[in-house]
């Protein structure tokens, strides 16, 4: 397992919880994993701080690899998570869902621009949910990306 990629393996009710704590990158190895991905398994990537192009292709590879009859789970996907299920073929396979991510938002009294953990189930129509300031407040927080590229994982 690479430095840089720390993998802890728990349980959650009846599924596997697996979170990721890192960079995910050409280091990143799964192999610790192998055999054990199994009926419900959940991915949390609340702690991942970085993905490269050689770290999509680890993970996509280890994908794969997983029993085709796992139900798979993303909970807390950041960002660059999330852009990577918007943009790379293979990086949620068919039939996982996305319980939870963060969305970038920005509140303009604060001049401040915040991550705002979400559900999907918050999402109506590809429509950003409106949410309060978490410094000041306000209910004015505009979605600080194109909704409709940004949801694209919600399909």
């Amino acid at each position: 397992m690479s430095e840089g990629l720390k993998i802890t393996i728990g349980q959650e009710g009846d599924g596997l919880l697996i979170s990721f704590e890192g960079l995910i990158d050409e280091d990143s190895n799964f192999s610790e994993l192998d055999g054990k991905i199994k009926g419900k398994v959940i991915f949390d990537f609340e702690k991942v701080s970085l993905i490269n192009s050689c770290g999509i292709r680890e993970w996509v590879n280890f994908l794969e690899s997983v029993d085709k009859d796992s139900v798979l789970v993303y909970r807390n996907c950041r960002q660059i998570i999330i852009e990577q299920i918007n943009m790379v073929h293979g990086f949620i396979r068919e039939g996982a869902t996305v319980e939870s991510f963060y969305a970038p938002y920005y509140c303009e009294d604060c001049d401040k621009e915040f991550k705002m953990h979400l559900k999907v189930s918050d999402v109506k129509g590809l429509s950003a949910p409106a949410v309060k300031c978490p410094d000041c407040g306000s209910d004015e927080m505009e979605f600080d990306a194109i909704e409709e590229q940004y949801f694209q994982f919600i399909k």
